[in-house]
């Protein structure tokens, strides 16, 4: 059975249709050029310097020399000579400085055995120590016997300013050693007392 041309323009229409119909009612939409690529920017980071491990010091100054007038002196025990006093007097020689001047001085005092010192005091206040002997020591401005204290070799009491004071060679000859500040002297305290001796 032939077609006749009419028809067959309508089935060709009528495909046509078919087939381009979704072509048609899409939007048109032109096509897109690839865009470059952007560098991707990090954040920087920041370096900081490494801490020192030691603090920073100051350069040293060095200290000036220290100036001192003390002389330089070497007792050995043979070179030390008591003077000659009266029979039952205390002796004393002078090891530093002058007790009767401004300063430190340093003397030594031998009490001979069974003697006593008149009660007495100083100006200054003084540190003795007991070098050989049993030095009976008291305080007050009469000697009395019952407020000695015996102090053997190697021990150390203070005799303050003003205080009157005195000291008993009971056994045996006592050697002790005073160390103060000058100016010093000795104010004697009057009593009955059998010996004038003093440290």
């Amino acid at each position: 059975m032939k077609r006749s041309p009419f028809s067959t323009a309508v089935f060709v229409a009528i495909v046509s249709v078919f087939l381009f119909s979704g072509q048609l009612t899409r939007p048109y939409v032109p096509p897109q050029r690839p865009q470059p690529r952007q560098p991707v920017q990090t954040p920087q980071r920041q370096v900081t310097p490494p801490r020192p491990t030691t603090t920073p010091t100051k350069p040293a100054t060095q200290a000036a020399p220290l100036v001192s007038d003390m002389p330089s002196l070497f007792w050995l025990p043979e070179d030390i000579k008591f003077p000659e006093t009266p029979q039952g007097a205390s002796r004393t020689i002078p090891l530093f400085g002058d007790s009767k001047n401004e300063g430190l001085y340093v003397t030594r005092t031998l009490v001979p055995k069974g003697s006593q010192t008149i009660p007495h005091s100083h100006p200054d206040s003084r540190t003795v120590t007991v070098l050989s002997g049993v030095c009976y020591y008291g305080r007050g401005e009469e000697f009395d016997e019952s407020r000695t204290i015996p102090m053997p070799p190697g021990s150390f009491f203070t005799e303050p300013a003003g205080v009157p004071h005195f000291i008993w060679a009971k056994d045996s000859d006592v050697i002790v050693q005073t160390t103060a500040i000058g100016p010093s002297g000795t104010q004697m305290v009057p009593a009955r007392q059998p010996s004038a001796a003093r440290p």
